[in-house]
């Protein structure tokens, strides 16, 4: 699946979301302006020299949070749903250079009285990197190779009211910048960042009251598929990485649940020496689930059984998982995997719960 696929996609679920949104007449929305400053962490060696790099950036954020039952519903919170441009500057202009990028954004309120509100933001879109590798140019620069790249955020978020429409916040993101596989080298980027900013409510009600129904503790199964392309290593083109998961969760408190299950992973662009079956990697998997209505962010900590020669060094993979139950049994959602700080690509999800 080509970039350019990605990216219609992803704006297209934004201007679901939106759309959605904007077919209830009660909702609150609000802009946000942030600067943030951070550090880079180097997962290996040929990361050691950016250590003292000291990143800065800004960001302006529009988001809408629809006050309806129904909306309130999808994930037994009230959350908005947002656009926000940001940009980066890795405090490196010759070899790092600068990240600017247009993200959409999920955030939940976790907990809120009459003056303070804690939520937590997440986010993922695309960035354009004005640097990146080459060979003859810029070969230090092995975080990424691709000037258009994906951006993956999450932020704990403390406001603060001061006026009934002017907020200020305190906020701690943990950032990562990879091109999710399409183009190597891809160590990704990984940048914590604190930050201070300001919100104004263009539109702002009471949070109505609405009371959750009864969340079943009851243990649950899944199967799940897979979907992505890989460069394929010594040849032009992609292809394919399939996988299929059967996997169970129970939830053991309103917001969390536990989880384990068997991924099978086939990837067509790994070479092997004699059959295809070297590229089948059957990896258990342990996780955590945080669960809100509809949404279901896991993450999932995973061990290679078995792998083809050379493909890693790595015995354990992570994945973590955002789907949307889109029926009462069907969810769609996207992953990324990584192994340690180093993500590997992103692939497209769907699962079935029985």
């Amino acid at each position: 699946m080509s970039l350019k696929t990605h990216i219609m996609r992803f704006f297209s679920v934004i201007f679901f979301f939106f759309l959605s949104h904007l077919t209830y007449a009660q909702f609150n929305s609000r802009l946000n302006l942030e600067t943030s400053y951070g550090f880079i962490i180097p997962h290996s060696n040929s990361l050691k020299p950016f250590a003292e790099n000291r990143p800065y950036g800004i960001s302006l954020h529009y988001q809408m949070m629809g006050l309806s039952e129904k909306k309130w519903s999808a994930c037994n919170c009230f959350h908005y749903l947002g656009i926000q441009l940001s940009h980066y500057n890795f405090a490196d202009r010759e070899v790092l250079g600068t990240a600017s990028s247009l993200s959409g954004t999920f955030e939940p309120i976790i907990w809120k009285n009459s003056s303070w509100t804690f939520s937590v933001l997440s986010g993922m879109g695309f960035t354009y990197l004005n640097r990146v590798f080459d060979e003859d140019n810029n070969p230090d620069n092995v975080f990424f190779s691709s000037n258009l790249s994906f951006l993956l955020f999450l932020t704990p978020r403390l406001e603060y009211m001061i006026q009934e429409n002017f907020g200020v916040n305190l906020l701690f993101s943990y950032n990562h910048i990879s091109n999710g596989g399409q183009k190597q080298p891809n160590k990704g980027i990984n940048f914590p960042m604190v930050g201070i900013g300001m919100s104004y409510y263009l539109n702002k009600s009471k949070l109505p009251v609405y009371s959750a129904g009864r969340i079943s503790n009851e243990l649950f199964f899944f199967i799940e598929g897979g979907f992505t392309t890989r460069k394929t290593l010594g040849q032009e083109g992609r292809s394919p990485s399939l996988s299929l998961v059967f996997g169970a969760v129970k939830p053991v408190s309103a917001i969390n649940g536990i989880g384990a299950g068997l991924e099978l992973n086939k990837d067509y662009s790994l070479t092997v020496e004699n059959t295809r079956l070297e590229a089948l990697m059957p990896s258990p998997y342990i996780a955590h689930h945080f669960l809100f209505g509809r949404f279901d962010f896991s993450q999932r900590m995973a061990v290679y059984t078995q792998k083809p020669f050379g493909y890693v060094d790595h015995l354990f993979f992570q994945r973590y998982l955002l789907k949307y139950k889109i029926h009462q049994n069907l969810s769609l959602g996207i992953s990324l995997k990584a192994h340690g700080h180093v993500a590997e690509n992103l692939d497209f999800r769907m699962s079935w719960e029985f």
